[in-house]
């Protein structure tokens, strides 16, 4: 073994690329002496420097390879000029046209009218459906670019961009994102360790992949093919047209696990409170379900309109 197997540091590759706005205290750390006996916490320049000049207290990467990409990431997250991004966010927003409709209203009883602004509310709520659907943070971004929109040129650029692509990566550009982590939104966990005065709690970026999930949020993002037809052939057939249709989102037992343990700390969990159980960690979850809040909220926007409307 490397080192007589003695290593202190980044054992078994476990270096993690932490998106926390500030240091979580050593203090609220809970170790396991048997797996981790310390934590520390290492600038990334200062942690390749380690790395190239083979310290011998850590496991050997070659910066130049694959392992390096670790670095890029940070640096391409963070270095690139506000300047540079805000050409780069124009040059791609002017590739779109903007158009206004006028709608002819002239026609319209004062009923039909009444009803129309509550059909335009119930598409909005669907359009929230539409946003979850694309990725399962992409509601949280969304919500946090609006918000810093106006704090600069550069956030008002990417709120603009994101309206229209509706989510982080660009549709022109063969989904390419266009935001990094860095750009993400901000998460609060105020109980997510034991208490250490002083620290308010776990503030964190809400990190995003490079490339779009291509289940995006109708699957769990970790979840293969191969893993999904294991899944369907041990299933009864009226449930292998269920999970293959079109109704339907497929989750983790695992994920409903942290999902539930993060609503206990105050994060917000989906809307889905019936859960079809399955023997496997894989489960389905009807869209009415999963976007029940949602739906009743616009059934009562239509309905309501249809009340005002006098067209047949």
């Amino acid at each position: 073994t490397i080192n007589s197997g003695t290593y202190i540091n980044n054992e078994f590759s476990e270096v993690y690329l932490v998106t926390t706005l500030d240091p979580i205290p050593l203090e609220a750390f809970t170790l396991q002496e048997s797996e981790v006996s310390a934590v520390k916490y290492l600038h990334y320049n200062q942690y390749r420097s380690l790395l190239a000049k083979e310290d011998p207290e850590y496991v050997p990467y070659d910066v130049d390879g694959q392992y390096g990409q670790l670095f890029g990431i940070i640096e391409q997250r963070y270095k690139e000029s506000t300047v540079a991004r805000c050409l780069a966010l124009q040059k791609q927003i002017q590739r779109y046209a903007s158009v206004t409709l006028n709608p002819e209203l002239t026609g319209l009883s004062e009923g039909d009218r009444k009803a129309l602004v509550l059909i335009i509310k119930a598409a909005r709520v669907m359009d929230e459906i539409f946003h979850q659907q694309v990725w399962y943070s992409n509601p949280a971004l969304r919500a946090w670019l609006k918000e810093h929109a106006a704090t600069s040129e550069l956030d008002q650029l990417k709120w603009v961009y994101y309206s229209i692509n509706k989510s982080p990566w660009s549709c022109l550009d063969e989904n390419e994102a266009f935001l990094t982590t860095a750009d993400s939104a901000v998460k609060f966990l105020s109980q997510c360790s034991k208490p250490v005065t002083g620290w308010k709690g776990l503030e964190y970026k809400a990190a995003f992949p490079k490339l779009k999930p291509p289940g995006a949020n109708f699957y769990p993002p970790d979840m293969d093919k191969m893993e999904f037809d294991l899944w369907k052939r041990g299933l009864p057939k009226d449930q292998q047209e269920e999970v293959t249709g079109f109704f339907n989102v497929i989750k983790r037992q695992s994920d409903l696990s942290i999902e539930t343990s993060m609503t206990n700390l105050g994060v917000e969990n989906h809307d889905n409170d019936n859960v079809a159980g399955s023997a496997t960690d894989l489960y389905a979850v009807p869209y009415c379900e999963e976007y029940k809040s949602s739906l009743m909220k616009a059934a009562e926007l239509l309905h309501e309109a249809g009340n005002l409307t006098s067209s047949a």
